[in-house]
């Protein structure tokens, strides 16, 4: 260190002596040429340089003052600095010059100036800027007025590593546009008024113009940022005006050197541009409580080392502070909420609308995060869900679409598998059996440790169940383990195969691994409602196990189960089989009152018949047998009704088809006004299709039902017709009003 400023002090000797031989003693009309303020490199460096305030990095304020030891000489200063992103920064900075003469009864000397800067980075490398600046001029309040001036500079950045340090030229025109100093009248301008600027190289017919000057500047940051150096050439008055006297295009240039100590403290050498010696030293404090940076200069000269100037001792006082974040940080933070929060606000607020069903708002939800944030790390599955949106919606074409378009685009994503099975799931729910086994094939040799696997075997079992091929059913379902989704579902529909293929004790076994389990929702509760009545339903036709079948039928406690009336008509049958028409009764009550549109009405009727059969009361046998086949006359859903219903869905599903792609056209597009409006235009369309085929899939259910019901139907018309004509029979024979003390059992109801 005792080398190196050793080295800056010999420099500094050599400069000095240079600039007394060859500085200029005299520029006409020179305004603010010292350079204790403005130094290139330095963040408000507006004055020299309006393109190097595009180096701050933080919001800064400056305040400082020059002044000789007597005070009779003054300068203040203040700059404000504010980056706005990466290629903004936006300065304001106050000069304000003060002279006193000794006897003057006509007040001070004044020149203030207001300075309005602004830079753009062009490149990393490169960035321009440009000053107004605004001249208020009092002399001796005989000559007030304000002027208006503009600067404008470059600055370029060609080395900035950390082993060749940070280097920075500039090259500038303070005053390109000239402020102009009116002359005064002979009775003086006592009031302040605006005069216009001269353009480059200009002149002015009743005042003068502040020198345009060209303003070479270095700056250099090495040594591990411990070294700063900084170099200036300015060419006075460079459109010189010979009327004006003097000399023009005078050269001037100055050098400073900082060596920092430590990173809070620094000493300093300048060789100012009037020819004179300055030493310094600055400290500074950071990441304080209200400062991030905190700063205090102190510049000290005497005015007559060089040249006798007369002005004695001179010294420079300047703080900074800045505040707020950095550029990197703000820009961070905004980088972090456009691809990190935003997208994952946005990715929540779609799932809000998912989890409320509100599958069409999701669908465009999810669209968006796809569309404006498409490097995000959930984009994938943002892809997924607004293809389960459409799904939900019966919507299988979009949704088709849009699991296919993401298998294009996230070749790599682990929702791959997903999107495969959700493309089989559709081929499932729309009857196209063939081709989603296509697809399992294609998942179980690609994907046969993924977590779609097990759903992908419970689909491919229904579909082989629903073939009526049995064996193979159980076969895929039997993997699917506890815990899975899938599993109350799987087990039950084992249990049924094996019914089919009255594999008794299999049945029993798969019925009781859905009871021995902890249901965790309402639909798996439902289920083993469900498995109980099946497995009621073995016990029933097995020769001692009426006890078993109407415990587990009285297992099922609440009414709004969906098997409840399936249990009270067992129940009811468990009853009569004993002939206990009292307790069998309640329930046919029941269901009679209570589910007016059952499937099992019927059947509820034929066992009430027999209740009242038995108790002899033959005109209530003969009523309830009679509703019971008018009840089960003709099919549920007759042929007349399936074809109408499919004219329908045929003639409503090109419009269906289409609605579907236009929401999925929106979905891919950001919710700009125009497109909410395209959407809020579609909605009427889409829900009066959305009913439709919300309507046609309840109807496909009621078939189903009605075909599972249909083997029922018959064998209830056969046994209520066999059973009101032995009613008819025996009221004939009871010429007593219908009623028959002895008929209390019923030789043949076994075997009906």
């Amino acid at each position: 260190m005792k080398n190196i400023l050793l080295s800056i002090a010999l420099v500094f000797s050599f400069a000095g002596y240079a600039l007394a031989q060859f500085s200029p003693s005299y520029s006409p009309n020179k305004y603010q040429q010292n350079d204790w303020f403005g130094e290139f490199g330095g963040t408000t460096s507006m004055y020299v340089n309006p393109a190097g305030i595009a180096e701050n990095d933080q919001l800064e304020v400056t305040g400082g003052f020059f002044s000789t030891i007597s005070g009779a000489a003054m300068q203040e200063y203040g700059s404000v600095v504010m980056p706005w992103g990466y290629k903004h920064s936006f300065g304001f900075t106050f000069f304000e010059n003060g002279a006193t003469v000794d006897n003057s009864v006509n007040g001070d000397y004044t020149e203030n100036a207001y300075m309005i800067g602004y830079a753009y980075r062009v490149f990393h490398w490169l960035a321009m800027g440009v000053n107004l600046s605004i001249l208020q001029v009092d002399q001796f309040n005989h000559n007030k007025q304000f002027t208006m001036g503009t600067d404008i500079g470059f600055s370029l950045n060609p080395i900035n590593n950390s082993k060749l340090g940070h280097v920075q030229i500039g090259i500038a025109f303070q005053n390109l546009l000239q402020p102009v100093i009116a002359n005064a009248s002979e009775e003086g301008q006592e009031s302040y008024g605006f005069i216009s600027p001269v353009f480059v190289g200009g002149k002015s017919d009743d005042g003068y113009a502040i020198p345009a000057n060209l303003n070479l500047s270095l700056f250099y940051r090495g040594l591990n940022r411990a070294l700063e150096i900084k170099g200036e050439i300015s060419i006075i008055d460079f459109f010189h005006d010979e009327d004006e006297g003097g000399k023009g295009k005078m050269m001037e240039f100055g050098v400073s050197a900082t060596y920092f100590i430590t990173s809070h403290l620094g000493v300093k050498g300048r060789l100012t541009k009037e020819g004179y010696p300055v030493i310094g030293a600055t400290v500074n404090v950071k990441d304080v409580n209200l400062f991030r940076y905190l700063g205090l200069d102190l510049e000290m000269s005497h005015d007559d080392l060089i040249e006798k100037k007369n002005r004695g001792f001179l010294w420079n006082v300047r703080a900074t502070a800045r505040f707020g974040d950095t550029r990197e940080e703000s820009i961070g933070e905004a980088r972090y909420r456009r691809l990190k929060i935003e997208p994952e606000n946005d990715y929540r607020a779609a799932m809000r609308l998912y989890l409320n069903r509100d599958f069409i708002a999701a669908s465009y939800a999810f669209g968006k995060v796809q569309t404006k944030y498409p490097t995000f790390h959930l984009v994938d599955q943002a892809a997924f869900y607004k293809g389960k949106s459409f799904e939900n919606m019966r919507m299988h074409l979009a949704a088709q679409r849009v699991y296919q378009e993401a298998i294009r685009k996230y070749p790599h994503s682990d929702q791959i598998p997903k999107y495969h099975f959700q493309l089989m799931n559709i081929d499932y729910k729309e009857g196209r059996y063939g081709d989603a086994m296509v697809k399992y094939q294609y998942i179980a040799q690609h994907f046969p440790r993924s977590d779609v696997k097990p759903d992908a075997d419970y689909i491919a079992g229904q579909i082989k169940f629903e073939q009526g091929q049995n064996k193979d059913a159980v076969q895929l379902l039997a993997s699917i383990l506890p815990g899975n989704a899938n599993y109350f579902y799987a087990r039950y529909t084992m249990g049924i195969a094996y019914s089919r293929d009255s594999q008794w004790q299999e049945a029993k076994g798969a019925f009781n691994d859905i009871l021995t389990q902890q249901a965790s929702n309402q639909s798996e509760r439902d289920l083993q409602d469900a498995a109980r009545v099946k497995l009621g339903h073995i016990y029933f036709a097995e020769p001692d196990g009426l006890a078993e079948a109407a415990q587990l039928y009285g297992q099922v406690t609440n009414t709004a189960s969906p098997f409840y009336e399936e249990a009270a008509l067992a129940l009811a049958w468990s009853f009569l089989k004993v002939r206990d028409t009292k307790n069998a009764r309640p329930f046919t009550t029941w269901i009679i009152r209570n589910r007016p549109d059952s499937y099992l009405i019927s059947e509820a009727y034929l066992v009430e018949g027999y209740c009242y059969y038995m108790e002899g009361d033959l005109n209530r046998a003969e009523v309830s047998l009679n509703r019971a086949i008018q009840l089960t006359e003709n099919p549920t859903i007759t042929k007349e009704q399936r074809d109408s219903a499919k004219v329908a869905y045929d003639g409503m599903k090109e419009n269906f088809d289409s609605v579907q792609v236009r929401a999925l056209d929106l979905a891919r597009q950001l919710p700009t006004p125009r497109v909410e409006q395209k959407r809020a235009a579609l909605r009427p369309d889409f829900e009066r299709a959305n009913r439709e085929i919300e309507t046609f899939a309840e109807f496909q259910q009621r078939v189903i039902q009605s075909d599972r019901f249909e083997a029922s139907r018959q064998r209830v018309l056969g046994d209520a017709k066999l059973t009101s004509a032995v009613v008819s029979t025996r009221k004939a024979q009871q010429p007593g009003g219908g009623v028959s003390p002895g008929l209390d059992a019923l030789g043949d109801l076994d075997d009906l």
